[in-house]
Order: structure tokens, then C-alpha cells, then sequence
């Protein structure tokens, strides 16, 4: 079982800047095509800003990020970030990710500045070998109009360590249900797309 002092090695995440594009990207092969990232209805995936030599893949409404008109009924910034083999940390450990997301230096993970008084816990939750957290960021948004609120999920991916988010926009907050709802959502369809491609 991992230390939490383990868990903190991996747990970092990435930044990112929205950047439109012109085509409609539904889905991003990450790794040369060892993780696969499916978006959720309605929404594109991002080239631009997602790196997938990186394991970084971003998604937004289509008709933020490409000339698709299509938008989601709940839209949001929603992110993947997947670690490199040997990282997963999550299944069987998830007692411990919940009680060192409550401690200063778990929460210090949250924050894009490292920063644990920027960060406000809303709830804790693990479910079927997934951790989720909601918390609101006090800082500077990565990009100009996204809101306060925020939903993680954590998990593991084959040997990898992913992070989920999502992030609603001030124009139209999400809800905490609708941000668990579209993060449960983005989550095992990941998990889905990802046990077609390998056969399980």
C-alpha cells in the first residue's frame, strides 16, 4: 500500500489555456494509442491545448473548440491527465487519498499554486476504486471565466494514475449534482472506451 508521501508524488496535475480550433475532435489516442480519451456528449476534445505525448488531454462544448455548433447541455472545462506506467496509486488505497485530501498537504495538490488556503473542501467521496473531491479554488482561474468550483476524480488506469476534472463557467455555475453528474460521466467513459480498445 502506498504512504501518502507516495500518493503526493503523483498526484500533480496541468495547467491549460482554452485555444478554438476549426475541426471537431471526439476522441484523443494518448501515449501513441495506449490510453484512449472518448469525449462526453457534446463536447470535443481540444488539440490544441491537450498533449497527448504528455497524457494530457482537454475537452470543452464543441462550439467552443471547433466549428461544430453542437454544445452540451451542462457545459464545462473538463480535463484528463494520466500518469506514466507505475503511477496508479488509487485501488485499495482509497481510505488513504480521502484522509490525506483532508490534511494541509493533500489540499495543497488542489491548488494550481500549491497554495492550501486557496482551497476549500466541499465533500470527499470514493466510489467502485474512484476518489472524487469538490472543492472551490480562491485564486486566479487558469483562464479567464471559468468558476470557482471544481470536481477531481482519481483513479487507476491499467498501471497509470488519472486525474478527471471539471470545471464549470461563471456565465453559468455548475451545480454540485450536474458537476458530479458530468464527472461521473467523463470518468467511466474513460474507463469504458479504454476496457473496448484492450478487450477487457
Amino acid at each position: 500500500m502506498l504512504k501518502p508521501i507516495a500518493l503526493l508524488s503523483v498526484l500533480g496535475i496541468s495547467g491549460c489555456v482554452l485555444v478554438p480550433n476549426g475541426e471537431a475532435v471526439r476522441a484523443l489516442s494518448l501515449f501513441d494509442g495506449e490510453i484512449v480519451v472518448q469525449a462526453p456528449d457534446g463536447y470535443c476534445i481540444d488539440p490544441a491545448t491537450s498533449r497527448p505525448s504528455d497524457g494530457f488531454a482537454a475537452m470543452a462544448g464543441c462550439a467552443l473548440v471547433s466549428s461544430d455548433a453542437v454544445m452540451p447541455s451542462k457545459d464545462a472545462w473538463i480535463t484528463v491527465q494520466t500518469g506514466a506506467p507505475g503511477t496508479a496509486a488509487v485501488a485499495g488505497n482509497e481510505a488513504t487519498l480521502r484522509s490525506l485530501l483532508a490534511t494541509a498537504s493533500g489540499v495543497a495538490l488542489l491548488s494550481a499554486r500549491g497554495q492550501p488556503t486557496d482551497i476549500t473542501v466541499r465533500s470527499l467521496m470514493s466510489r467502485d476504486q474512484v476518489v472524487i473531491v469538490r472543492f472551490s479554488d480562491s485564486a486566479a482561474a487558469p483562464f479567464p471565466g471559468l468558476a470557482n468550483d471544481e470536481w477531481r476524480a482519481f483513479l487507476d488506469l491499467d498501471d497509470r494514475l488519472v486525474t478527471v476534472t471539471v470545471r464549470g463557467f461563471a456565465r453559468a455555475p455548475l451545480q454540485p449534482d450536474d458537476g458530479l453528474a458530468l464527472l461521473e460521466q467523463a470518468v467511466y467513459s474513460l474507463i469504458s472506451v479504454n476496457s473496448s480498445s484492450s478487450g477487457g
